[in-house]
């Protein structure tokens, strides 16, 4: 049974400086979010992640909060499209599946926060969000029509 959550090593300076901004109160609630990103921005792309070094690990225990309990369970539920998902025997990986979308969602807010040099990690961050929130670029299947018909009834 694992109890604790490791980010990957080569980016933990990246959850230290969100921190230290001021943008994420603790590390763990960075990588919430970047978990939470990864799986956003790249839910496919999971069966690649290798993490050759993890970090310091977080006690598993700090995930379990009244604001955070359950999101890494709903993420492995999410993903596997199963309620099995939560058995305690898969708990390890659970835990594992959680540190891959966030060693994602890392790379992107390393590149969004820090290598692109936006004034302040916030804005990083925001743009990011901004990207999560922008619509597909391919146009909606149907949409001619649609415009059409209310062209048709004005």
């Amino acid at each position: 049974m694992r109890d604790r959550v490791r980010p990957p090593q080569e980016l933990e300076d990246v959850l230290d400086r969100l921190k230290t901004d001021g943008v994420f109160e603790t590390k763990q609630k960075g990588m919430m979010f970047a978990a939470a990103l990864g799986y956003h921005l790249r839910a496919a792309d999971l069966g690649d992640v290798e993490i050759e070094h993890f970090g310091e690990g977080i006690r598993l225990d700090y995930f379990k909060t009244p604001d955070d309990d359950g999101f890494i369970d709903a993420l492995a539920v999410t993903d596997a499209n199963e309620l099995n998902a939560v058995d305690p025997d898969k708990q390890s990986d659970r835990v594992e599946q959680f540190e891959k979308y966030a060693f994602i969602g890392l790379r992107e807010m390393k590149r969004a926060c820090y290598d692109e040099r936006p004034e302040y990690s916030l804005d990083g961050i925001l743009a990011l969000m901004d990207e999560m929130g922008a619509p597909p670029e391919e146009d909606l299947p149907g949409l001619e029509a649609t415009a059409r018909q209310i062209s048709e009834l004005l």
